[in-house]
C-alpha cells in the first residue's frame, strides 16, 4: 500500500511540510493509509520528493505530537490507532490561520550532524568506563574532556589555560548562574550590554543591573562605579555582531586591572569566522595584565558547534577562583551531566569534532550567502545590511522611510499569517527604551531553498503594506 502513494509538492506559498501532512491525513482519512501501516523513513521519502530531510522530519513530528502517527524505536514511523484523524469539516479547519511555525533559526543544522561517528564515539567511550561517571564523581567535570577542551581553546582562540581551570557546566544559563551566584558578595550592580541576548537579562533579574550602549566600537566601562560584575560578548557582539575596539577592550583591562570589577566573556559564535581571524579573547589579554588576570571567567558552550539539546558548556575561571565557583556549584545544586562528557571527549581526541566543525563553517558560510544573496533582490526597497564575516546571523536595519509602528507591524502580521515568525531587533533591548527598528535574520538552521523562500515572503508581505 505504501509504494501506491504518491505524494508530490508544489513550490507555492504553502510550506512544503503542511503540504505533506495534508496529503498524509487525507491518505489515512481515505483509507489509503490504515492502522500500523510503516510510512517510509525519513530520508528515502525526502530523496523521493526531492526535498530537504528536514521537511519530512518537522512533518513527522507534527503528526507524531497529533497522535496520528507513532515512533517505534529501532522500528519506524506507524500510522496510530486512532479512530479518526481528521474531522468531516476538514476543509474549514484547513482554512483556519495557522500559527507561526516558521524562523530564521541561528542554530545548528542538525541534519548535517555526523551521527555515525557520533555513534562510534558513543560505544567507545562507555566500552569500558570510569567508575567514577557511574558514581557521580568528577565534580568539575569528566578529566579528558576538560583537558580536550584547554587543547581546543587554545587552537580555535589561542586562549592559553589548564584543565585545571575548566568547570563544565549545563550550557551558557547554567555557567552564568553559577557565576553570579559565586560573585554575589563583591558585586554590587551587574552591567549589560545594550541591546543583549534576552535570556542573558533574565539571568541577572533578581539583581540590580546596568545597560550599557553598544557603539560600533563596543560598549565603555562605567566611569565612577565600583563593585560590578559585565557580562560582555566582546568579540563578536549579540546581537549587533561587532567586534570591540583595542582601545575600549584596553579601558576594560585598565578597569580590571585596579579593581573596579569582573566580566565574564561570552565568546559568542566565535567558531564560525568567515573572513580574517578573531581578536585574542580578553581572558588572555587580562593574564598580562596583573590583577586583570583574576577577573576574567570565559563561559562558552557546545550547543552552537554539536547540537542544541545536548546542554553542555564549560567556565574557564581563573586558578584561585576555581573554589569559589565549585562552592556555588555545591550550594545551588548545579552540575553538568556526566553520562555524555566522555561522549564528547572521544569526539574531539579523535578528530571528528574538528572535521565537523570545518564542515559547518563551510555550510554555514555558503547559507550566509544564499540569504544575502536573496536579499540583494528582493529586500533592497525597505531594509539595508551588510554581509557578517562570521556568526550564524545577519541584521537588517530597516530604511527611514518604513520606520513606522504602522509599517513594521503589519509587515510582522502579514509573515504571522503566512507562519513565518520574525525576529525583531528591538526585543533585544530593554522594555521602554529606544531601540532601532530591525531584523534578526538567522541562516545557519534554515536549509537554502526555506531562506529564498522566506525572503520572498517578506517582499510579498512588505509589497503589499499602503
Amino acid at each position: 500500500m505504501i509504494a501506491s502513494l504518491s505524494f508530490s509538492l508544489e513550490s507555492n506559498e504553502t510550506p512544503r511540510y503542511q503540504q505533506l501532512q495534508q496529503q498524509l491525513l487525507a491518505a489515512i482519512e481515505q483509507g489509503r493509509l490504515g492502522v500500523g501501516d510503516k510510512l517510509p523513513s525519513s530520508r528515502s521519502l525526502a530523496q523521493s520528493l526531492g526535498v530537504s530531510r528536514s521537511v519530512v522530519i518537522q512533518t513527522y513530528e507534527q503528526l507524531i505530537a497529533e497522535g496520528v502517527l507513532i515512533s517505534e524505536p529501532k522500528r519506524g514511523v506507524f500510522v496510530a490507532a486512532v479512530e479518526r484523524v481528521m474531522p468531516k469539516s476538514s476543509t474549514v479547519a484547513r482554512s483556519q490561520p495557522v500559527a507561526p511555525t516558521f524562523a530564521f533559526d541561528s542554530g545548528v543544522d542538525v541534519g548535517a550532524f555526523p551521527r555515525k561517528a557520533w555513534a562510534a564515539s558513543m560505544r567507545r567511550s562507555w566500552l569500558n568506563p570510569d567508575p567514577n561517571l557511574l558514581t557521580g564523581g568528577f565534580r568539575a567535570g569528566f578529566p579528558p574532556l576538560r583537558l580536550a577542551i584547554v587543547d581546543y581553546l587554545y587552537a580555535l582562540r589561542g586562549l592559553e589555560c589548564s584543565p585545571e581551570q575548566i568547570i563544565l557546566t549545563a550550557g551558557n544559563r547554567d555557567a552564568l548562574a553559577l557565576l553570579t551566584h559565586a560573585l554575589r558578595s563583591e558585586t554590587r550592580t551587574w552591567l549589560l550590554e545594550n541591546p543583549t541576548y534576552p535570556p542573558i537579562q533574565a539571568s541577572v533579574s533578581s539583581y540590580d543591573s546596568l545597560s550599557l550602549p553598544v557603539t560600533d566600537q563596543g560598549a565603555h566601562p562605567p566611569e565612577n562605579l565600583q563593585q560590578w560584575g559585565a557580562i560582555l560578548t566582546p568579540n563578536r557582539q549579540y546581537p549587533l555582531g561587532i567586534s570591540y575596539s583595542s582601545p575600549v577592550r584596553e579601558q576594560w583591562l585598565e578597569a580590571l586591572a585596579s579593581g573596579q570589577g569582573y566580566v565574564i566573556e561570552d565568546d559568542y559564535d566565535n567558531e564560525f569566522v568567515y573572513q580574517g581571524k578573531p581578536q585574542a579573547p580578553l581572558m588572555q589579554l587580562a593574564q598580562r595584565r596583573g590583577a586583570a588576570s583574576e577577573r576574567v571567567f570565559y563561559v562558552g558552550s557546545f550547543s552552537k558547534v554539536l547540537f542544541r539539546g545536548l546542554r553542555m558548556g564549560f567556565i574557564v575561571a581563573p586558578s584561585s577562583q576555581v573554589e569559589r565557583i565549585m562552592g556555588s556549584q555545591q550550594a545551588l545544586g548545579l552540575s553538568a551531566s556526566l553520562p555524555v562528557q566522555p561522549v564528547i571527549a572521544d569526539f574531539m581526541e579523535t578528530g571528528s569534532f574538528y572535521r565537523h566543525l570545518n564542515r559547518m563553517r563551510r555550510l554555514y558560510r555558503h547559507k550566509r550567502d544564499v540569504l544575502i544573496d536573496a536579499l540583494d533582490r528582493h529586500l533592497g526597497q525597505w531594509f539595508d545590511w551588510e554581509r557578517p564575516s562570521g556568526g550564524m546571523h545577519v541584521i537588517l536595519h530597516v530604511k527611514p522611510d518604513y520606520t513606522s509602528d504602522v509599517w513594521w507591524q503589519a509587515l510582522d502580521q502579514g509573515c504571522r499569517a503566512k507562519g513565518l515568525h520574525l525576529s525583531w531587533l528591538h526585543s533585544h533591548y530593554p522594555s521602554g527604551e529606544p531601540a532601532p527598528l530591525g531584523l534578526v535574520l538567522g541562516f545557519s538552521g534554515p536549509d537554502e531553498a526555506n531562506l529564498t523562500l522566506w525572503v520572498c515572503w517578506i517582499a510579498d508581505v512588505a509589497q503589499r503594506i499602503e
